[in-house]
């Protein structure tokens, strides 16, 4: 139960809900919620709470209740504060359960997913977990790095303080595969691309090794996790 809460409001009315109910009148200036005959339903099925000075109230129970909407501001999601919770490391890493969140709300499986600064690759991730179809897109080796290592390894503990070992692989992980990993082209602009395809195949083996990639079909710059 969520607590008890009048069955009157504010403003006088002259129907039906400003007459007495169980020969009791409203409060001044207020009349009641709910027709005479819906309180009596209510009353009837042990809803009504009857104060020692018999005033009524309405019990009011959590699974009859749709709830608060969501805010804007959003203070049940935390970053990683354990040593146990598992990341990659990387600087503007997000919590998956906000990045779920934000997937879920506009749309459904088999939707598409766009991230246009992936960073670790968290969306990527939360998205595959989802069932959408994602693109990815940063200009920053590391960030590709970081997220390959991420679909292929999984993540490590923030830091176990008590145990030395390190635990490289995240248990029951599974590898995200089937995608396909594109890099610029050799841009004659000022702007620097930073992964390149004459990069960008060597940073992919490196992380996953040879075997585990194939050239993708529509150019030169672009490899494949099957």
């Amino acid at each position: 139960m969520i607590g008890k809460v009048p069955i009157h409001a504010p403003g006088v009315r002259h129907g039906e809900t400003g007459k007495p109910w169980r020969g009791m009148n409203p409060p001044p200036g207020k009349h009641w919620q709910y027709l005479p005959s819906k309180l009596d339903e209510m009353d009837a099925r042990g809803e009504t709470y009857w104060s020692p000075n018999g005033n009524p109230r309405r019990m009011a129970y959590l699974e009859g209740s749709a709830g608060v909407p969501l805010q804007n501001i959003w203070m049940d999601t935390r970053d990683a504060h354990n040593q146990n919770i598992r990341i990659t490391g990387y600087p503007t890493e997000k919590n998956p359960g906000l990045l779920a969140r934000i997937i879920e709300a506009p749309s459904n499986p088999g939707d598409l997913a766009m991230d246009c600064f992936s960073g670790s690759g968290t969306t990527l991730a939360v998205a595959s977990r989802l069932k959408r179809r994602w693109i990815g897109v940063d200009n920053s080796i590391e960030a590709i790095r970081t997220t390959l290592r991420r679909f292929s390894h999984g993540m490590e503990r923030m830091g176990d303080f008590v145990n030395k070992k390190k635990h490289r692989q995240l248990p029951l992980h599974e590898s995200i595969t089937g995608f396909t990993l594109y890099f610029e082209k050799q841009s004659r602009s000022s702007y620097r691309h930073e992964i390149t395809h004459k990069n960008g195949l060597p940073l992919l083996r490196e992380v996953v090794g040879r075997k585990g990639i194939r050239r993708g079909p529509r150019f030169s710059g672009s490899g494949q996790m099957p």
